[in-house]
């Protein structure tokens, strides 16, 4: 018989893996709540950006500096290899 939590370790290791993969700037949206450290600047109730904030190359068009980017893909890899070792186990 299966061993049910590795069946369920493996299967989410590697649906999170993907996910992270996929959809990085999401993962990095939810872990922020939605505000990442350079956008705060300005006054109470002022929404738009400064000039000559940040660089072009740094972040992405969603505002998500690519460092963050490619380490969240780094874990995403991670959690699917790790996926793929418990399932692995159960064969």
């Amino acid at each position: 018989m299966v061993d049910v939590r590795t069946l369920a370790a493996a299967v989410l290791g590697v649906a999170l893996g993907l996910l992270f993969v996929l959809a990085p700037e999401t993962i990095v949206r939810v872990q922020t709540a939605g505000r990442l450290p350079q956008d705060r600047h300005g006054r109470y109730g002022e929404d738009s950006p400064r000039d000559g904030s940040g660089d072009a190359e740094e972040t992405g068009v969603d505002g998500v500096p690519t460092r963050w980017r490619q380490l969240v893909r780094v874990v995403g890899a991670a959690l699917i290899l790790g996926g793929a070792y418990f399932g692995w186990t159960l064969v």
